[in-house]
């Protein structure tokens, strides 16, 4: 799957990745990364989710998971006074952990201003913009206290539970450059597609990538180009 970063090239891209079905009926997980940073990986995960949740039948919604903690960029987006403008105010937050072992872990456990011990549970909320069928995660570091870090784990039941409560998942994953958690995804996910500028597509780190994508095992299903500026592919970016 080599496809572009505008509307009809990301639906071409979707009806190839949808093609084949989960056996169990449920949502499928599609994990999004790239070998290099400011390429527009936020921005292409986010416009194919608004683009499928645009097709879906009333009452179900799809899920973007921004697992790239550290830019919050699907929250800052839809946050944005832009984005309220077109879609209204997100509800929220609820438990984004939905009861489960979460892909996020916080260490030291520690204790809240209320007394409370401050779980894993705490510190990733879900918000739902029901007018565009698209719910999103955002990680809480005003939760966090000194001396606390946080870890990305394998979390196969969450996963499980994501697909039963949404009919998509689409995951957003920090750039390899910055951060390497595609153990914690890809042989969870159903398909990774990776994200690139077209002058990286025959780049040495693109075919580091999908080699090590591959070889989780994992399936890559193919290459979005995405041919927007940086000025448009992040924050702020086009709605």
């Amino acid at each position: 799957m080599d496809a572009g970063s505008n509307d009809q090239s990301l639906q071409t891209a979707w009806e190839s990745l949808s093609h084949g079905r989960r056996a169990d009926g449920h949502g499928a997980v599609y994990a999004f990364a790239s070998p290099t940073s400011n390429v527009g990986t936020s921005y292409v995960t986010r416009n194919m989710a608004l683009l499928v949740a645009a097709q879906l039948p009333p009452g179900e919604q799809v899920l973007i998971v921004d697992m790239d903690i550290q830019s919050s960029a699907q929250a800052n987006w839809f946050f944005a006074q832009q984005a309220v403008t077109k879609y209204g105010s997100p509800d929220g937050p609820y438990d984004a952990s939905f009861g489960m072992q979460p892909f996020w872990r916080v260490t030291p456990s520690m204790v809240g201003k209320d007394g409370q011990n401050l779980t894993d549970s705490h510190f990733m909320s879900l918000h739902v913009v029901n007018s565009a069928n698209v719910a999103f995660t955002c990680f809480q570091w005003q939760e966090f206290r000194p001396g606390q870090a946080v870890h990305m784990q394998n979390a196969h039941g969450y996963w499980l539970k994501l697909r039963e409560n949404f009919a998509a998942i689409f995951v957003d994953t920090p750039a390899l450059d910055r951060a390497d958690i595609l153990g914690a995804i890809c042989p969870l996910a159903d398909s990774t597609v990776l994200v690139c500028a077209p002058g990286e597509a025959q780049s040495k780190a693109l075919g580091d990538a999908y080699t090590k994508i591959s070889a989780m095992p994992s399936q890559c299903a193919g290459v979005i180009l995405n041919d927007l500026p940086p000025q448009y592919s992040g924050y702020g970016g086009s709605i």
